[in-house]
């Protein structure tokens, strides 16, 4: 490879004196990484360090917390591909994701930001961004791929993964398959900087084959992908959820034919979006059952000019500050809402900062975030009472009691209670957000009477 081409493909070393990142555990030489710990009550990170070894000719990550892995001196720019086997030992007791990170910047700090390429073990991949500490965006929603192998009966399995990242395409492939290839997504995301690896918490996973190189700026495959996305410009809105876009590579024509049934939020001739779906031939009859009455009122020229022509029915459309147009809208918060989303607020950095002190022993932390979820619990108790719920009134009390069992376990130096006893917070959590949290698409909440 010449010089030229190592360096605009960013094989370079960076300074030792990068800002230093508060590690747990060990590294391999010239290996970083970045502890995410979880922030939900209702999903605590397990208890110990993350520990992360070279092992043969790759590496094993052992993760009760999330982290992403990194060498500052791998750099990828221009055309690359990033690719490696990953090889699950053991289950998660619920849905966590693995995979490939690339297009990092800051990763020592708090502008931290980064793709990733991710797959899980109930057979799904999906695509998110960083942007800082606290803000993820899930560029590619979750959805599921028959080239993912699943766990087999000794509880593990093996997936390939690898990003191609071209200028004209960005393609995310699985086992060989391309599940997705991303039409234009220069103009949205950023791909050259720094690639590593993601493992999030609950995993036992080994990885081989870990590497990167160049690639020639069209090599991006022939195959079909399982599923399209494509950022463009929107060209004509021909319906509430019908409406075209044209983009640099968007093909023959430039101009490519969306129906997006759920679409939920007016879209803005010229406005630049990103939409992710399937694509397939347009045949109104054929497709009636799929997308309901999103065609019913097109014109009869539209139908005419496009039967027969590849279309995309999209799952989402995202604008260009990442909100996914297709969900749906949250309504204005009601005065209890807005006093259990604050009190909500309170409870998960102490019960974060509860794990903190649990890990590192520290009687005093542990001591104060236990008093003072004891507290949030009663108040969320009677939250509940008022509301006559009484399941959830159920579960508020008995994480109060469980706070109280921490506080009392520790003074009395019984730290293996600890755990434990957290462990039941989180499920009194997870019952009750199960139960009575409604989720929209842009984080919030809303809380779910109805029914119950």
């Amino acid at each position: 490879m010449s010089r030229a081409r190592k360096k605009r493909f960013g094989l370079v070393i960076l300074s030792a004196a990068l800002a230093a990142v508060v590690l747990a555990g060990q590294a391999p030489t010239g290996w970083r990484f970045r502890v995410d710990r979880s922030a939900s009550a209702s999903d605590p990170d397990a208890p110990g360090s993350v520990k992360f070894v070279s092992t043969g000719s790759g590496f094993h990550a052992t993760n009760p917390q999330a982290a992403v892995f990194w060498n500052p001196a791998h750099l990828a720019a221009d055309s690359y591909s990033v690719k490696g086997t990953f090889t699950l030992l053991t289950p998660s007791n619920h849905t966590n994701y693995y995979g490939l990170v690339f297009g990092g910047h800051d990763l020592e700090g708090p502008a931290q930001s980064y793709l990733y390429f991710l797959v899980a073990q109930d057979g799904t991949w999906l695509v998110k961004r960083r942007d800082g500490d606290a803000l993820t965006t899930t560029v590619l929603p979750k959805t599921s791929s028959l080239a993912i192998k699943k766990p087999d009966s000794s509880g593990q399995s093996i997936n390939a993964l690898e990003v191609r990242v071209t200028p004209a395409a960005l393609e995310f492939i699985v086992n060989g398959t391309v599940v997705n290839r991303w039409l234009d997504a220069a103009r949205l995301v950023k791909t050259d900087g720094l690639y590593g690896l993601r493992v999030n918490h609950f995993l036992d996973v080994l990885v081989d084959g870990f590497a990167a190189g160049p690639l020639t700026p069209n090599a991006v495959s022939r195959s079909d992908s399982a599923t399209a996305a494509v950022t463009a410009t929107v060209e004509r809105l021909l319906s509430s959820t019908v409406f075209t876009v044209r983009g640099a590579t968007t093909g023959a024509g430039g101009e490519v034919l969306v129906i997006a049934p759920s679409l939920q939020r007016p879209l803005v001739r010229d406005a630049q979006v990103t939409v992710f779906g399937d694509m397939a031939p347009f045949d109104p009859l054929q497709m009636a059952p799929k997308i309901k009455a999103a065609i019913l009122d097109l014109p009869a020229d539209v139908v005419a000019r496009y039967r027969g022509r590849s279309i995309m029915i999209a799952a989402s459309v995202l604008d260009q500050k990442m909100v996914d147009l297709t969900q749906r809208v949250p309504p204005p918060m009601t005065t209890d809402e807005v006093a259990l989303s604050a009190l909500m607020k309170r409870i998960s950095p102490a019960f974060t900062a509860l794990g903190q002190g649990a890990d590192g022993s520290n009687a005093e932390d542990v001591i104060k975030n236990a008093t003072s979820l004891e507290q949030m619990f009663g108040d969320l108790q009677m939250f509940w009472k008022t509301k006559q719920r009484a399941d959830a009134e159920a579960w508020a009390t008995e994480a109060r009691l469980q706070s109280r069992a921490i506080e009392g376990a520790v003074r009395s130096s019984q730290w293996s209670l600890v755990r434990p006893a957290m462990a039941t917070i989180g499920q009194q959590c997870q019952s009750c957000h199960a139960a009575y949290r409604d989720p929209f698409a842009d984080g919030s909440f809303r809380i779910r009477l109805v029914g119950k």
